[in-house]
């Protein structure tokens, strides 16, 4: 019986042990590479409008950036987003490495005149991945011209 009695406290003392010591455990997200996906709609859609964007409060506005030639001299703008698509009838779709809470614009007619610059507030949904690890996201964005 009393063989029976300290089984059972030393598995109870181990449990409650292994339950203090997983707390916390360390954490290790798997997947990385999440991108963001901005969908940008101008209002009105206007014909022969160009958008420069850029991530962040901060940013300077510019043409989506380049990749350098080996051995050029000069630098790539650094706007944060690395890809955009579209027109300013149908709209563009703007892919990103991160996802700024606000993303700063320029748009332009055909004759480089800016129409419209700017900064606008932007809500992601995270379409999935997890709230820990994080995940892909987009986010609908409309410029009211």
């Amino acid at each position: 019986m009393r063989r029976l009695i300290s089984s059972i406290a030393v598995s109870g003392a181990a449990i409650v042990l292994a339950g203090c010591t997983s707390f916390p455990v360390p954490f290790a997200c798997t997947a990385i590479g999440y991108t963001s996906v901005a969908s940008i709609q101008l209002t009105p859609p206007t014909a022969g409008l160009s958008i420069e964007l850029c991530s962040g409060h901060d940013c300077t506005t510019g043409p989506v950036e380049m990749p350098v030639e080996i051995g050029a001299t000069s630098s790539p703008v650094a706007t944060g987003i690395f890809g955009l698509e579209g027109d300013s009838l149908a709209g563009w779709t703007a892919t990103l490495l991160d996802s700024p809470a606000e993303m700063g614009f320029r748009i332009s007619d055909a004759e480089g005149v800016t129409v419209r610059e700017g900064i606008v507030s932007v809500d992601w949904i995270r379409i999935d991945g997890t709230e820990r690890c994080g995940g892909n996201q987009t986010a609908d964005i409309v410029i009211n011209l």
